[in-house]
């Protein structure tokens, strides 16, 4: 019989393996083996009414030079391979530490982006199959494997290239921080995945089992996913939101420690131990906290409190002010929702960016095209330009509100203006007639740099009317409207 292998203290023998309808036979090179094997495989062939498919087999060597893995390949009547054995997607018997065990992964990610013709998708085309593929790739490989910084860079690297390929002018201009894009959506970014802190991830997900489960060891895959605890538990701390759900002194929040083991004496004279950063935390900026103790501090505990106010001035605590719901809630396509996303990033193509990334290219000066009086900017451009403030006006005369620009064009769709009244119906068309306000403007200003072109005011907010009806036309709110009906009378069509 197979002679296999010996593993384990009480040196348990393994001639073979099985898993589903795949097996794995464990024996050495003599030829006595092989033909016991060729013989086994035979019989069971006639005993099951199966026939193993020799075609699909292959055997590895192990210390065996390949020449003599191809003679014994011949005698099998099978292919002859090397190591790493890719098995349900996975290589088995490389080194994860090694880049080249990342090779398979990284050439899939390339040749999938290569293959989608990027030079005919939108920007919102592009958002869309990154996320969709990278959701579940390679989340395989990184469920079981810490995966090289290396790797991980040369995969966002892949990411990057396709993101922002071809935007602006044939070139790569990366208009937005890598950073910024990996930020949940709800805070200012796509929703991209950090591919290393999605790695850690996966691996802490199976760091519940070693407490609850026996029989496990330090070996590979486990070795590096118990390696994957101590910096998972880096991050097992309290984020802060609202503030209002984290206790000031007993949770982990700020620091390696809670405060109250931070400063214990402080901690044994506050009145209330289970107070909530919210009712600590003055209403001004910069910060003020409010510490109730029960009575006058001593000399000691006095400089305690000094060395944790100091400590709390590095905080910054900051709800963010991204308009997530105005971007990414509207009901307008995914393509002019990610050109709104740059625009409240503030990082389109403007003259005062194009100064920065290409000045050889940028308007000298940096005047804005539309208005011929001051320097082109987002906000100037989008709010501020006297032919969009005659635009802005006009939407909000048509809905009967007075109107006072603000600061930035974020702070514009931050601000929960009841256009056409709270109804859902409202809502949805206040968010499209905003959004293709920008949209033309900033066609607009293309037309006539790039076109020599230039349209009327009139002429823009016939445009206007027509695109935030249209989407409106499309969204579930206007269901059975007609669209010549929703042109007409904007606020007709929004009142209950």
């Amino acid at each position: 019989m197979l002679e296999g292998f010996r593993v384990g203290r009480n040196k348990t023998r393994v001639s073979h393996l099985q898993f589903a309808d795949d097996t794995i036979f464990f024996f050495n090179t003599r030829e006595e083996e092989l033909q016991t094997l060729k013989s086994l495989l035979l019989v069971f062939g006639h005993i099951s009414g199966l026939k193993v498919n020799l075609d699909r087999s292959s055997i590895y060597g192990i210390n065996l030079d390949q020449a003599h893995l191809s003679r014994l390949a011949e005698m099998l009547d099978c292919k002859a391979s090397g190591w790493p054995i890719l098995y349900l997607g996975l290589p088995l018997g490389g080194n994860p530490k090694a880049c080249g065990f990342w090779d398979l992964v990284i050439e899939r990610i390339s040749s999938r982006l290569d293959g989608w013709q990027k030079t005919y998708l939108s920007f919102g085309g592009r958002i869309t199959l990154i996320q969709s593929y990278f959701t579940n790739f390679p989340c395989y490989f990184l469920s079981l494997f810490k995966i090289p910084v290396s790797v991980a860079a040369k995969i966002e690297r892949l990411q990057r290239d396709f993101l922002w390929s071809e935007i602006g002018e044939g070139k790569r201009d990366h208009l937005v921080r890598w950073d910024v894009v990996c930020k949940p959506k709800a805070i200012g970014g796509l929703g991209f995945w950090n591919i290393s802190w999605r790695n850690l991830a996966l691996l802490g997900k199976w760091l519940w089992r070693y407490p609850r489960e026996v029989g496990w060891s330090h070996r590979y895959p486990w070795k590096a996913i118990a390696q994957v605890f101590q910096e998972f538990s880096l991050f097992t701390r309290y984020v802060v939101g609202n503030w209002e759900r984290i206790r000031f002194w007993e949770d982990l929040w700020w620091g390696d420690q809670p405060l109250g083991t931070q400063y214990p004496r402080l901690f044994r004279v506050v009145v209330d131990k289970n107070i909530p950063i919210s009712s600590v935390l003055g209403p001004t900026r910069p910060f003020s906290w409010n510490l109730n103790f029960r009575r006058n501090l001593s000399d000691s505990e006095i400089e305690d409190l000094e060395g944790l106010m100091r400590s709390l001035d590095e905080l910054h605590l900051s709800s963010s002010d991204f308009p997530s719901k105005f971007v990414w809630n509207s009901q307008v396509p995914f393509k002019v929702k990610s050109f709104v996303w740059l625009v409240a990033h503030k990082k389109v193509n403007t003259n005062d960016m194009l100064q920065v990334r290409r000045p050889y290219k940028a308007l000298s000066p940096d005047i804005c095209i539309l208005c011929m009086k001051h320097g082109e900017s987002a906000d100037h451009l989008f709010l501020h330009c006297s032919l969009m403030i005659r635009l802005w006006h006009r939407l909000f005369q048509l809905a009967k509100m007075d109107w006072v620009p603000p600061r930035s064009i974020s702070d514009m769709m931050s601000i929960k203006f009841k256009g056409f009244g709270t109804s859902k119906r409202g809502i949805v068309l206040w968010q499209a007639a905003s959004i293709a306000l920008i949209r033309v403007v900033w066609w607009e200003r293309n037309a006539r740099i790039f076109e020599d072109k230039a349209r009327n005011s009139e002429f823009l907010w016939d445009s206007i009317v027509f695109l935030a009806s249209l989407w409106a036309f499309c969204s579930k709110a206007f269901k059975g409207t007609p669209l010549n009906v929703i042109q007409l009378d904007w606020i007709a069509v929004c009142t209950p």
